[in-house]
């Protein structure tokens, strides 16, 4: 299960409408998406529900393997912007939530400014 917790404000209002999405890392330094949650509409503290995704499709059976989670700020118009990300994988996951499994989503764009 996954939430976040005090995300970056992306609308007019003061809330976000964020959504995540998991990636993988290929052979060839690519990544492929593997899941996408729900939009949870107006909150800086979103609380996805519970998914599961099969190590095959995660990590391709590699606990090392990078994983890329973008947490976006849905729009109507479908140019979704992004609120930051992080990188982690199955083998960090594996242990369950503990500080261990804290991340913070980082948004490289506004980190270079």
């Amino acid at each position: 299960k996954f939430s976040g917790k005090e995300m970056d404000k992306m609308d007019w209002f003061g809330k976000s409408d964020p959504f995540m999405e998991i990636s993988r890392s290929t052979e060839s330094n690519q990544y492929i998406l593997v899941h996408r949650t729900e939009v949870i509409k107006h909150t800086l503290n979103p609380d996805w529900k519970p998914f599961q995704i099969s190590i095959r499709s995660l990590s391709n059976g590699d606990d090392d393997r990078d994983l890329r989670f973008d947490v976006y700020d849905w729009n109507r118009s479908g140019s979704h912007e992004i609120i930051g990300e992080f990188h982690t994988s199955v083998r960090r996951l594996r242990k369950g939530p503990n500080n261990d499994n804290t991340y913070d989503v980082i948004n490289k764009e506004k980190q270079k400014k």
